[in-house]
């Protein structure tokens, strides 16, 4: 009995195997696989960079020229109506002559004397220029006074200055035009018996003591003083 009890518990026991036991879930698996691993993006060769990239030598042709400006035309000065100075005597202060200008009279470009100065004295002023065909306007200071452009600088743009010239009492009569300039630059002059035909004056302040004006028809407007 005790050889039939031995046999039963034997045959309920399970066989031993000599294989290993199966790998537990929780041990990762070997890798197998003998492919070489990805390679990473940042061990790629990087690009050339701009400093790398060779620069192209400069151009050797001129830069183009461009054509100079015209030049600017001449200044041309006011005026517009010729208008004329009768005076006993005509004194200058500050003088200083520029040279033959342009000018414009009635409408055309002519040629005329251009004066600075700072003071201008007129003794027996008579004034006159032509408003219409015929009539004139004339303006006259009172008999023995003197009228005076001062403060500041005065620009005369004259066509004709006739008369005498005044040096320490020597009177030498002159004729002063664009084609006849005066010779000399002086600062100071003195004419007498003048008669100046003018364009335009610019600047300073005109007194005329006594001035009486009148409009009359160009036959009696008041002639050259002789």
């Amino acid at each position: 009995m005790a050889a039939v009890a031995m046999v039963a518990v034997l045959a309920l026991q399970p066989p031993s195997s000599s294989e290993p036991p199966p790998p537990s879930s929780s041990s990762p698996a070997p890798t197998t696989s003998s492919e070489p691993p990805p390679v990473s993006s940042s061990s790629a060769t990087p690009p050339p960079s701009s400093s790398s990239v060779p620069t192209p030598p400069p151009s050797t042709e001129p830069p183009p020229t461009s054509a100079p400006p015209p030049p600017a035309p001449a200044p041309v000065a006011g005026g517009g109506r010729e208008w004329t100075l009768n005076a006993s005597r005509l004194e200058l202060g500050g003088l200083n002559f520029v040279g033959v200008v342009d000018a414009v009279l009635n409408g055309q470009v002519i040629k005329v004397l251009k004066f600075t100065t700072t003071d201008i004295k007129i003794r027996d002023l008579v004034q006159s220029a032509e408003v219409s065909p015929g009539v004139k306007l004339v303006t006259t200071a009172r008999p023995g006074s003197t009228s005076t452009v001062s403060s500041g600088r005065i620009e005369l743009f004259t066509i004709q200055l006739k008369g005498n010239l005044d040096i320490l009492g020597i009177k030498i009569p002159v004729d002063y035009t664009a084609a006849h300039p005066p010779p000399l630059n002086v600062p100071f002059v003195t004419f007498t018996d003048v008669t100046v035909r003018n364009t335009d004056l610019k600047g300073g302040k005109l007194t005329i003591p006594g001035a009486r004006i009148s409009v009359v028809a160009a036959p009696q407007a008041p002639v050259e003083r002789r």
